[in-house]
């Protein structure tokens, strides 16, 4: 079990798997890197580097009641980044863990070779003229409706079964209170990356799926009808954890993308 402390002093707890060129697999809020079990053996036997990592106040990290900020969570895989000598990679972003890869993109993008994005819009607060955002909120009901956790199933068939029994160890021993991360639960809410998606050069990738609980996954079609350095696909027979629900799908999509886009296993950093 590695650890990396943080400049601020938190401690996030990290894994390193393989050889190669670095794959870097960002989770949402109150995820667990065990979410990505399948990419990661998948993305290793491709001959790919492989890092996953727990942000701050999730997971095995340390629990803090600093630093609960999307910039803040950028921040510390800048670090960790750096940390492991890692110069420049591809990223996978679930969820939230999209919005930290919009931030990077905002903040450092040279660090960023390729970009996937699974199931996150780039402005979670519907308006009169976007309909993407998250289930129904706005920028008058948001604060509201994020006290309550959705009363929704997440999943459209459940997760596989080996995400399933790994997963639920790992959050027995280390549970998620949401509770405490409402405050950055609400800040992350609020960004609007629409503008970063038109106007940025680095090739990116997004998957939605069409029974999404929580977005309508024509986001995927507006991100690249607005930018042509943008793909995006959309699954069906899948819920919001795409890449834990259908992962030999999700694999095979990612694998394409990889490899249409030229970042081929071997090598290193």
């Amino acid at each position: 079990m590695s650890y990396y402390q943080t400049k601020d002093g938190v401690n996030l707890n990290f894994h390193l798997y393989g050889k190669g060129k670095p794959i870097v697999l960002i989770t949402g809020f109150g995820g667990y890197q065990e979410i990505w079990l399948k990419q990661i053996s998948y993305l290793v036997d491709m001959g790919y580097q492989v890092l996953t990592y727990d942000h701050r106040n999730m997971g095995q990290s340390e629990r803090t009641a600093c630093g609960h900020t999307l910039r803040r969570l950028t921040t510390d895989l800048i670090e960790l980044l750096d940390f492991l000598a890692i110069n420049h990679a591809a990223f996978i972003g679930h969820s939230m863990g999209g919005s930290v890869l919009f931030a990077l993109i905002d903040s450092k993008p040279s660090l960023i070779d390729l970009a996937c994005i699974v199931d996150q819009s780039p402005y979670m607060l519907n308006t009169t003229n976007w309909h993407f955002g998250f289930m129904n909120f706005t920028a008058q009901n948001y604060k509201t409706q994020c006290q309550k956790a959705p009363d929704i199933k997440e999943t459209l068939h459940g997760l596989d079964s080996d995400v399933t029994h790994r997963l639920n160890l790992i959050k027995r021993k280390f549970p998620f209170n949401r509770q405490s991360n409402l405050d950055l639960l609400q800040e992350h809410i609020q960004y609007d990356w629409r503008d970063l998606i038109k106007y940025t050069d680095r090739k990116m990738a997004v998957f939605a799926s069409r029974q999404s609980p929580y977005y309508n996954a024509k986001f995927a079609e507006w991100m690249c009808l607005n930018n042509l350095h943008i793909k995006c696909a959309i699954l069906d027979n899948c819920g919001h954890d795409i890449m834990a629900e259908v992962p030999s799908q999700f694999n095979q999509l990612l694998r394409h993308f990889l490899l249409a886009s030229g970042y081929l296993p071997g090598g290193g950093n």
